[in-house]
């Protein structure tokens, strides 16, 4: 069954939206940063306007030479905004983690595997294509596992720890509990999926961790911009 005209139109001006008006406005109001978030907007994902907007420019802030590191990548929406920003800075590295193959929460994996369909090539190749095309390859790092994997034997310091990947209670949890005591003192930890709002089941683990955790005396300054919450660690 096609789409019905409204669709049609509703679809068409979306993507007039992300493809012309966006990137044009992304570049007048923010500048080099801008291009970034331009860039962004051309590949699929979840992260909305103002979270990239608020993403990029925290993680532009950091300190000289951070570690950042990105849970759930897909195909490198967010990355790029992470990316971008420390190449403009000149120095820090991302780290972004996935296994690249559509996995995740059950309510998760038919979104996934919904965008994956749109090209016949494996998700790891999309996403460095991607990190590819906005010239950010040499800045970026892809480990090609779960959060949880990677997390079990992680060391290094954190300058700032984004958590978008499995979405389910007990994955974020865990995630959070191998990455988290890695963040420096002052460092962020930013989730995505925090918002109050109804829940469908198995799929609120960030807004958990973020009722249960993210709070002092651990944390201050916290705040969230549309599903996305920012907090530094203390």
């Amino acid at each position: 069954m096609g789409l019905a005209p409204e669709s049609l139109v509703k679809r068409a001006k979306r993507r007039i939206r992300s493809y012309t008006i966006l990137p044009l406005t992304y570049r007048l109001k923010y500048g080099d940063l801008g291009k970034y978030l331009a860039y962004s907007c051309y590949i699929p994902g979840w992260v909305q306007e103002n979270e990239s907007v608020a993403l990029a420019q925290a993680v532009y802030s950091l300190p000289p030479n951070p570690v950042v590191v990105e849970v759930g990548s897909f195909v490198g929406k967010s990355a790029v905004l992470l990316a971008g920003a420390r190449k403009l800075q000149g120095s820090g590295h991302v780290h972004c983690i996935d296994p690249f193959d559509a996995s995740g929460d059950e309510f998760s994996v038919p979104f996934y595997l919904r965008v994956a369909k749109r090209r016949r090539i494996p998700l790891d190749q999309w996403f460095a294509e991607n990190i590819a095309r906005a010239g950010l390859t040499d800045w970026v790092k892809a480990h090609k596992a779960t959060g949880q994997e990677v997390g079990k034997t992680w060391s290094t310091p954190i300058d700032l720890l984004y958590l978008d990947g499995d979405q389910s209670p007990v994955g974020a949890r865990e995630t959070y509990e191998f990455f988290a005591p890695h963040v420096k003192s002052g460092g962020m930890i930013v989730l995505h999926n925090t918002a109050e709002r109804e829940y469908d089941p198995g799929h609120d683990g960030h807004y958990r961790i973020c009722q249960e955790s993210i709070r002092q005396p651990d944390y201050t300054d916290v705040y969230r911009v549309d599903m996305m919450t920012f907090a530094h660690k203390v």
